[in-house]
């Protein structure tokens, strides 16, 4: 008899679709299981967001999925950063594109996370390694726990920059529009959910806020964005690792750890190593992993562009979620 987590990969593989091209589209399958909260799109739409660049993984292939944080997209946070780096590391990396740069409500990109770990584990035949930054990070941490079926598909999480505890005031007030007395009166949803004391994070730590699969979770004492950096890297039965452990005195601001040498030195680490990090197999490696801005094979000019588009949301340049007046209501399933 096959246990549950064999029935479920058995499940999958039947109703993986046999395309290679990053460019055609996928068959949508359901990836519906008891347990698991509803994921309120349709699986079309759900199934849209996913791009292969190198062509979709395989048996023979390590698959990793990438997930990009707010006001980015997948291909501007990864595309000449980690999707060069891993692909000469030999893995397969697959990226989602959250829909409105994730600035809609993240209880809905938790629903594409969850759907497009079932749907690269198909694909690959195996469990595969999900990976994010910066808001994905929540994002993916309640893709697991309300979507427990991801367990059995999921083989190991790595967390970048993430704001597991939520954004002080001056973390988004530069993204939202603030009322007279520097209250925040109008922001796009995802920016009222990352906000410190949301209902959001209130669901979050309610519903046994930790780690649910083997997890690295890697933050710098340098971030200017998810202030406090050491309470939002925070994640009860992780390991948790700051840039700085590795290469003391380095300055890795919020945007550059989508490129950083030694946060990919870490990262590259725990997906060899069932998704667990160590300083000490890392450490031989300090003069070549410090010296360095980027990692190789990664351009320099990334956090620059997504610096660029995300200041182009806020001018209203690039159309995303129209800003609200208050935060998204807590799905039924949370509360």
């Amino acid at each position: 008899m096959l246990s549950p987590t064999s029935h479920l990969l058995s499940t999958l593989l039947l109703a993986a679709p046999s395309y290679t091209s990053p460019i055609v589209p996928r068959q949508a399958a359901d990836y519906i299981f008891s347990g698991d909260a509803p994921y309120g799109i349709d699986t079309t739409t759900l199934s849209s967001v996913l791009t292969c660049p190198n062509g979709n993984p395989s048996s023979t292939t390590k698959a990793v999925l990438l997930v990009h944080g707010t006001g980015s997209t997948g291909s501007e946070s990864w595309g000449q950063g980690y999707i060069p780096a891993l692909t000469s590391a030999g893995y397969t990396p697959c990226y989602i594109d959250l829909p409105n740069r994730a600035m809609g409500d993240m209880q809905l990109s938790s629903s594409y996370i969850a759907y497009n770990l079932h749907a690269v584990s198909a694909l690959a035949g195996n469990p595969v390694a999900v990976m994010g930054h910066s808001q994905a990070n929540p994002d993916i941490n309640w893709a697991l726990h309300f979507w427990p079926s991801t367990h059995a598909v999921t083989s190991m999480y790595i967390g970048l920059s993430p704001d597991f505890s939520g954004v002080g005031l001056p973390g988004i007030s530069d993204l939202c529009d603030l009322g007279p007395n520097g209250e925040l009166e109008l922001c796009q949803p995802s920016l009222w959910q990352q906000a410190a004391g949301s209902h959001y994070y209130s669901a979050f730590a309610a519903s046994s806020h930790a780690s649910q699969i083997p997890t690295t979770v890697i933050w710098s004492l340098t971030d200017e964005v998810v202030v406090p950096p050491p309470l939002n890297a925070a994640l009860p039965g992780a390991d948790v690792i700051a840039v700085q452990e590795l290469c003391p005195g380095r300055i890795t601001d919020h945007l550059s750890m989508v490129i950083d040498s030694a946060g990919y030195a870490l990262a590259l680490d725990a997906l060899g190593h069932g998704g667990k990090a160590s300083l000490a197999r890392v450490a031989p490696r300090i003069g070549s992993v410090c010296t360095r801005l980027a990692a190789p094979g990664m351009d320099v000019t990334v956090p620059a562009t997504i610096k660029d588009a995300l200041d182009a949301v806020v001018k209203g340049i690039i159309l995303t979620t129209p800003k609200t007046k208050a935060e998204p209501p807590v799905m039924a399933y949370a509360l």
